[in-house]
């Protein structure tokens, strides 16, 4: 993908596939260096190892919900066949390829690299010029690989880029032809288990003891699982005997990974105030629900009642478990 090193083309196709669109200027232009990041790193020899995940899988391989995340999740598969030397030249060299050509900026409390784990914010050329009040921050990536996570079931998905789209749209294949933006497949976590990582993940910050400010930092929990829940294929998974499987698998394995919050390990779930008390719970999240949501969605957002209804249904389910 070299698009941008054209750059007046570049900028003319943000805005045209913008307009065309109907998604901002700023989502187009971070829609392009994420994929390209993905892009640079399926053509890693390991590239099966590499799983993509989270929020961003959901919008940009599933087609599930309409948001973008702050980052590139990555998770390691079968990290524990490697030795702790092969594992942290692995996400090294995944990582470098990823941002190749970009800056990395050095964050105080972001940047953080093990042997296990990486995570760094990194630059690119935004041609856009900065805005005002953008929670998507114009100009950087987060990257984040790790091997902890537990990347299973995962499915092979092909994805592209918003401009890609729009060229496509308007007959325009040539220009996709000529700036490397053809589609490519990777490695993706599969929806259902991304549901209940997201599941598992609520809860667990739900009984810390500052539970409200550390739920109300994953708010977009929320709306993902308000549009996993709107699936076909989740919904019949959340009836399911596989789910209660699944559920209980991973709690045990969060369990296992995870120390904080304090008695994690031994907590009962039917403790947090998700299950306990949900509309109590939710009347102090909504007002960021409906204030961080609008910032980073490229289409209009549910109303904060219905994103309510939905995760109460999904509680009702987990009670029952």
């Amino acid at each position: 993908m070299n698009l941008h090193e054209n750059k007046k083309l570049f900028t003319d196709a943000v805005l045209a596939a913008s307009e065309h669109l109907d998604i901002r200027p700023v989502y187009i232009e971070k829609d392009y260096w994420i994929t390209r990041s993905l892009k640079l790193m399926v053509q890693n020899s390991n590239v099966e190892k590499a799983i993509f995940k989270g929020g961003t899988s959901l919008s940009k391989a599933h087609k599930i919900g309409n948001r973008f995340s702050e980052d590139i999740d990555i998770a390691i598969s079968d990290a524990d066949t490697l030795t702790g030397n092969q594992l942290k030249m692995l996400i090294k060299k995944i990582a470098k390829e990823m941002t190749s050509g970009l800056e990395e900026v050095v964050v105080p409390g972001v940047t953080s690299k093990g042997s296990r784990y990486y995570k760094a914010m990194y630059s690119y050329p935004n041609v856009l010029g900065k805005a005002i009040k953008e929670t998507v921050n114009i100009g950087q990536l987060l990257v984040e690989i790790n091997s902890f996570a537990n990347p299973y079931p995962y499915v092979s998905k092909s994805i592209n880029c918003f401009i890609a789209q729009f060229f496509r749209q308007t007959g325009n294949e040539a220009l996709i032809e000529e700036y490397g933006l053809q589609s490519f497949t990777l490695n993706v976590l599969d929806k259902r288990q991304t549901l209940t990582e997201k599941l598992v993940s609520l809860i667990r910050f739900s009984l810390s003891d500052n539970y409200i400010y550390d739920v109300a930092a994953k708010i977009r929990h929320f709306y993902d699982l308000h549009y996993l829940l709107q699936d076909t294929e989740c919904d019949k998974y959340l009836q399911s005997e596989q789910f209660k499987t699944d559920f209980n698998t991973l709690l045990a394995h969060d369990r296992e990974t995870f120390d904080k919050p304090e008695g994690w390990n031994t907590m009962e779930i039917g403790q947090s105030p998700l299950l306990s008390d949900f509309p109590a719970l939710w009347s102090n999240l909504k007002e960021t629900y409906l204030k961080e949501l609008p910032a980073i969605a490229f289409s209009e957002i549910p109303e904060e009642d219905v994103i309510a209804k939905s995760f109460i249904n999904i509680t009702e389910l987990i009670k029952s478990l």
